[in-house]
C-alpha cells in the first residue's frame, strides 16, 4: 500500500540522503548555474575579448603573409591546419578554462563532489507522458512558470528604462567615427548586460532557496520508512559485527576502580593519556598496562589515582608509547623496559621497597 505525501513528515536521515546522492539525485539551481556561467562568460568577453582581436589580427596577417611562399596543396595543408588549430586553442583557452572552472566550482559548492552513473541508466519514468504532465503541472512546474513570467516582467522594464535613459546619445551616433561608434556600444551593452545579470542573480537566489526547500521536501521520509530504514541498518551483518565486537572489548576491559587499587603508578600524557601500571614478578616476567585511556577516561584514571594515593608521573613520549602499542592486561615491550624501569625504581625506593 503506498502512503500519501502528507505522512512524509520526517526529516530524511543520512542514510536516506546517501542513498538519494549514490541515485544521483542532488541539491541545484539551475538559475544560480546559468547566472554564474553567464558573468563568467561576460566578463571573460569584457576583459580578454580586446587581446583575443589582437591575436586574432595576428594570426591572419601571418597566415596570408606566409600563403605567398607556401605553396597550397595536399602536403602542406596539415601543418597549415596545425598552425591555425594551435593558435585558435590559445585564443579560446581562457574562456574555456573559465567557464569549466565555473562549472564545477558551482556544481561543488551546491551538492559537493557525487560521481554516480545511475541518472544514466534508462528509466520508464522519463518517457512516460503522464509523469512529463504530472512534473509540468507540480508545485516545482508552477514556480518556474512564475519565474518566467516574473523574470520578464522585470527584465523588460529594466532594459527598456536602461536605452530610453541613453536615447539622445543613441541618435548621436550616426555623426561619430566607425570605431567611437563600436566603443561606445560596447560600453553601453556591457553595463546593460550587468544590470540584467544582477537582477537575475537575485532570482536565482530567491530560486536557490525555493528548490533547497524543494529537495529537503521530497526527501522527507513516512513513519514506516524510518522504521524500515533503523530495521534494515540494525539487521546489518557489519553494523551488528561491529557492535558485538565493541561489546566484547568493553566487558574485556576492566574496571578503573578495580584496577586502580593493584595500579603501582599511573604515567599521564599530562591531559589526553593516562596508563596505569603494575609490576608483579609472581604475575608477569615484565609490568603490564592494567588500564588505559583518552580525554574523559584518562580524567577518570587520574581522578582514581588521586582519591586512592596512587603515584602518577608525568611523561608524554612514555604515556603515548604505552597507549599505543600496548593492550590492557598485556606486557610491555623490551625497548620500554629501561623508562618504565626507571619510573618504578624511583617509586619503590621512595616506598622503601625493592624492585627485585
Amino acid at each position: 500500500m503506498s502512503e500519501d505525501k502528507s505522512d512524509k513528515i520526517f526529516d530524511p536521515t543520512p542514510g536516506r540522503i546517501r542513498k538519494a546522492r549514490e541515485e544521483g539525485n542532488l541539491f541545484k539551481s539551475q538559475d544560480v548555474t546559468s547566472i554564474a556561467l553567464l558573468m563568467t562568460g561576460v566578463t571573460m568577453i569584457v576583459v580578454f575579448m580586446p587581446r583575443a582581436f589582437d591575436a586574432m589580427k595576428t594570426m591572419a596577417a601571418r597566415t596570408f603573409l606566409a600563403s605567398a611562399t607556401t605553396p597550397v596543396n595536399l602536403t602542406a595543408m596539415p601543418s597549415i591546419l596545425q598552425d591555425i588549430g594551435v593558435q585558435t586553442g590559445m585564443i579560446l583557452a581562457p574562456f574555456i578554462g573559465a567557464i569549466l572552472v565555473t562549472s564545477i566550482g558551482i556544481q561543488l559548492a551546491q551538492s559537493g563532489w557525487n560521481v554516480t552513473t545511475k541518472p544514466l541508466e534508462p528509466k520508464p519514468d522519463k518517457i512516460s507522458p503522464l509523469k512529463g504532465l504530472k512534473r509540468i503541472f507540480s508545485a516545482k512546474g508552477a514556480f518556474n512558470t512564475a519565474k518566467a513570467i516574473l523574470k520578464i516582467a522585470i527584465v523588460g522594464p529594466v532594459a527598456y528604462a536602461e536605452i530610453s535613459g541613453r536615447m539622445e546619445e543613441i541618435l548621436m551616433l550616426p555623426a561619430l567615427a566607425m570605431p567611437e561608434i563600436v566603443a561606445l556600444a560596447g560600453q553601453w551593452m556591457t553595463i546593460l548586460v550587468y544590470k540584467l545579470l544582477l537582477v537575475l542573480l537575485v532570482l536565482s537566489i530567491v530560486d536557490a532557496a525555493f528548490e533547497k526547500w524543494k529537495y529537503h521536501e521530497d526527501l522527507k521520509m513516512s513513519k514506516q520508512e524510518v522504521k524500515d530504514e533503523s530495521r534494515e541498518s540494525d539487521g546489518d551483518p557489519h553494523i551488528k559485527s561491529r557492535r558485538k565486537q565493541l561489546a566484547m572489548e568493553m566487558k574485556r576491559r576492566p574496571r578503573l576502580d578495580h584496577a586502580i587499587l593493584k595500579a603501582d603508578v599511573v604515567i599521564t600524557n599530562p591531559t589526553h593519556f593516562a596508563v596505569m601500571l603494575r609490576y608483579d614478578p609472581e604475575e608477569a616476567m615484565a609490568p603490564f598496562v592494567l588500564a588505559k585511556g583518552i580525554r574523559k577516561r584518562a580524567l577518570r584514571i587520574k581522578s582514581l589515582a588521586h582519591e586512592f594515593e596512587v603515584p602518577m608521573v608525568e611523561d608524554r613520549p612514555l604515556a603515548r608509547a604505552l597507549y599505543h602499542t600496548v593492550e590492557e592486561m598485556a606486557e610491555i615491550p623490551a625497548d620500554l623496559y629501561p623508562a618504565v624501569a626507571t619510573i618504578l625504581a624511583e617509586i619503590y625506593r621512595q616506598k622503601g621497597l625493592s624492585l627485585n
